[in-house]
């Protein structure tokens, strides 16, 4: 019998095989130790077989004396280079290297033989019988087009040492037959390395970017960020019932994915289960980013590190009044007083001469931006949006657009998310706060909550204090204006702050999904860091 899971076919047979390795595969630390120690014990004992095969066999010893001749001036970063490999073949967890462990006891087993040394042949026989029955500690997949080449690599690296290996011990060997080994080995050494590399490169993750995922978020979509899993730098992981979906975007090894899953109440856990479970068998580490604290009960098994708070304000209740909006209070009377005029309207209302000077406006912040535009977790004005938007346009007295803030719709939680924020470094004071407060006054009677986004790096209780910091270093720098990425600044808007997560298989991932983070965010980056090292080294 044959049955789908998320994206791909499984039988009955697949199932067995999961059955009898879920032992091994359900210790990730048994994994982590027992495939170094059958690499280092197959390499150990072929290395000395291979000593020993040359204290009995004169042309092996001759061969053996070349080949150190050949590498005498570089003998250490050999060393080097050969213990990093071995390293390497020892943490990989590719079905492929289990394949390589097979041959390596194999190739130690025949070795062993030629020594004489009934122990040694005896112990890579061991080795290789455990690592034949320990196959499922090597679980993850390989891509498909890269092994091909990857295998061919590593057999023309064996090749050529076969090559030169039988000229040696067949005596073929002359005065300049020392440096003319060398190039080879050299070849051969960069071969296998590459064939290596090759060998570990992970497949990609099943799914695309879908339109089909619009009308589920519309009827179940309720995370400020479920918006921008519509944007088309994600792809989307469709649970096998099609109930749900998470939207993801793959960097540097990591699979991650933003927000809780797009579905109705209770109907998540499968594509959790499901999405985790086809990362591991690619090779993938699983990361889910701006988690709410009531979905961490659907992902048992993982590591959780809260990444600040999301500010979410009362749309209904929210006004100026009153001592605790004082500091708001006084920007936006401020901007209006310095003449600062504000228009509201749907995205599709916005006349194109707008829309040239907020995309000029917009070029003109990311070009002072030292990472480049932001994307994955806020949305992009080059892409056409699935939803409408509503925009809020900021005037100078004389006409001129000074700022505008956009804000997603999210039907089901009826909500409007804050997304874009540009203001014009010649803006007034108090600019942002009147296009903000403007928009949540418009807002009142069409949604029950507005969303001003994440806050990151401490928790709701401690926000206020954090605020409170930040006003006074400010002021006491004489800072003008303050960025909407700052807790002062969305304090001032009396919030209600929920905690956000961001949720990983162990800690050991941590590293790498950070990295992923910020490649995800601001994909210019790679592209603007290798123009720098360009222009430093025509410097240089």
């Amino acid at each position: 019998m044959v049955r789908m899971i998320g994206n791909r076919f499984e039988s009955d047979e697949d199932q067995l095989a999961v059955k009898l390795s879920l032992p091994l595969t359900q210790s990730p630390w048994l994994a982590a130790v027992a495939r170094p120690v059958l690499m280092f014990v197959a390499l150990a004992d072929g290395l000395l077989s291979l000593e020993l095969w040359t204290l009995r066999s004169p042309h092996v010893r001759s061969a053996a004396t070349t080949v150190l001749q050949a590498v005498a001036p570089v003998r250490p970063l050999v060393a080097l280079a050969l213990a990093g490999s071995a390293l390497y073949l020892a943490t990989r967890p590719k079905k492929a290297f289990w394949r390589i462990l097979l041959v390596l006891a194999l190739a130690a087993t025949f070795v062993a033989m030629k020594s004489g040394q009934g122990t040694l042949v005896a112990a890579a026989l061991i080795d290789g019988l455990l690592a034949l029955l320990a196959g499922s500690l090597w679980s993850e997949e390989g891509h498909r087009l890269w092994s091909r080449l990857g295998w061919s690599l590593l057999a023309a690296a064996v090749a050529t040492v076969g090559a030169g290996a039988w000229l040696l011990l067949n005596e073929q060997r002359g005065p300049h037959l020392v440096p003319l080994f060398a190039l080879p080995l050299v070849l051969a050494f960069a071969s296998g390395m590459v064939g290596l590399i090759l060998l570990d490169r992970s497949p990609p993750m099943p799914g695309g970017w879908d339109p089909a995922v619009l009308p589920l978020y519309i009827a179940a979509g309720r995370s400020a960020v479920s918006p921008f899993a519509l944007m088309r730098d994600k792809r989307h992981f469709w649970a096998s019932d099609r109930s749900s979906f998470l939207a993801y975007a793959c960097r540097a090894g990591v699979a991650l994915a933003l927000g809780p899953a797009v579905g109705p109440a209770g109907a998540s856990i499968p594509v959790y289960r499901e999405f985790r479970s086809a990362c591991r068998a690619r090779g993938w580490r699983p990361a889910l980013y701006q988690v709410p604290a009531e979905t961490l009960s659907e992902l048992a098994g993982t590591r959780r590190i809260m990444i600040g708070s999301e500010a979410l304000v009362d749309v209904d209740a929210f006004g100026l009044k009153g001592r605790a909006m004082a500091s708001l209070r006084h920007q936006v009377t401020r901007a209006q007083r310095l003449g600062v005029g504000v228009e509201i309207l749907p995205e599709s209302k916005v006349p194109w001469a707008m829309r040239s000077a907020m995309r000029q406006l917009a070029s003109e912040v990311v070009a002072r931006s030292p990472l480049g535009e932001m994307s994955f977790s806020v949305g992009s004005r080059e892409e056409p949006p699935l939803i409408e938007r509503t925009v809020g346009l900021a005037f100078e007295p004389q006409g001129r657009l000074s700022g505008y803030v956009t804000w997603q719709w999210l039907p089901a939680a009826e909500m409007f998310v804050l997304d874009e924020v540009k203001r014009s470094p010649r803006a007034r004071a108090g600019t942002t706060e009147l296009l903000i407060a403007s928009s949540l006054m418009e807002f009142r009677g069409k949604a029950r909550r507005a969303s001003l986004g994440l806050a990151p790096l401490t928790g709701a209780r401690h926000a206020p204090g954090l605020a409170v910091l930040e006003s006074f270093l400010l002021k006491a720098l004489r800072v003008r204006s303050l960025s909407p990425g700052l807790y002062a600044f969305k304090a001032k808007f009396e919030p209600a702050w929920e905690p956000r997560y961001l949720v990983v298989e162990a800690m050991a991932d941590l590293a790498p999904v950070l990295l992923a983070l910020l490649l995800v965010h601001y994909p210019e980056l790679t592209r603007r860091w290798w123009s720098w090292s360009r222009g430093i080294l025509r410097l240089s």
